[in-house]
């Protein structure tokens, strides 16, 4: 195997592709690398100083895919514009992953519930890509997967260079959360995010997300628009608990938890970071 760092975009996608198809990968962390099919080549993309930016550019939040969870949990401008991404790095794995493991790579590993992905799918976001000189494409953040641990960002011929996400504002907030069996180096059982707009104070927009609900991160859109107009009350919570345990469709394991034990999880959890986001959006004038 051929490992090479990449010294610009252009560089890693030439490498990439001279390489021929499927032979060669793009990968930053690698926390999972070893865990799936080795191929010829290897391109590190994660010393490049562009992937790595946090900015806030033309009334958009541009953040690298090659951020590492630990450099996301510590940035200032994620906790103030999608504190919902910041509290998902901060909670993700132990502090050797966050250290290395990137959100590109969280995203294109595909997980169902990734951590990371289930924030950035809250928040709207959506993916730049750049697959020949010259050229990025965007796309959406729902448009990335393809089934379980299956994604459609082909690291064999294409790179993850950014996402895109719109910033909270005034009356905007976010929040993540997330229940494991134990505090770190485990798999979440559940996890949610919520971004949410207050006007006059209530609901003017929701967003939930939750996970593991099927091969990607899953919105909840009947109980968004359930939720819409509501104030934020005990009993608008619980509506919100009730609906998202009944909408939600999850698988259950012997090893892990049952159908029953995890819809009723989800539903907690969605109630409870509904509430948080809501009070960030209040504090946020």
């Amino acid at each position: 195997m051929k490992y090479i760092i990449a010294k610009s975009l252009d560089g890693a996608l030439a490498a990439l592709q001279d390489t021929g198809t499927g032979r060669a990968r793009v990968v930053a962390g690698a926390t999972d690398l070893f865990l799936q099919e080795q191929p010829d080549r290897l391109i590190d993309i994660s010393r490049l100083p562009e992937l790595q930016e946090v900015t806030l550019e033309k009334g958009l939040l541009r953040v690298g895919a090659a951020v590492t969870h630990n450099a996301a949990s510590a940035s200032g401008l994620i906790w103030e514009k999608a504190a919902a991404l910041a509290e998902a790095s901060t909670l993700l794995g132990s502090p050797q992953i966050r250290n290395i493991g990137t959100l590109g790579g969280n995203v294109a590993n595909a997980a169902p519930a990734a951590d990371a992905a289930v924030a950035l799918a809250a928040l709207g976001a959506e993916a730049v890509l750049f697959d020949s000189p010259g050229r990025f494409y965007v796309k959406p953040f729902a448009g990335l997967y393809a089934g379980y641990n299956c994604s459609r960002v082909d690291s064999c011929r294409e790179i993850l260079a950014w996402f895109l996400i719109r910033p909270a504002g005034p009356g905007q907030g976010s929040a993540f959360l997330r229940f494991t069996a134990r505090g770190a180096l485990s798999l979440p059982l559940a996890n949610a995010a919520a971004r949410v707009t207050l006007e006059k104070g209530r609901l003017k927009e929701v967003s939930l997300v939750v996970a593991p609900a099927g091969p990607a991160p899953s919105r909840l859109k009947k109980t968004e628009a359930l939720l819409l107009g509501s104030n934020l009350s005990g009993k608008t919570w619980s509506m919100a608990e009730e609906s998202a345990s009944a909408e939600v469709a999850v698988r259950g394991s012997a090893l892990r938890c049952s159908v029953e034990y995890r819809r009723r999880l989800i539903g907690i959890l969605a109630g409870r970071v509904l509430s948080l986001a809501a009070q960030r959006a209040q504090r946020n004038r």
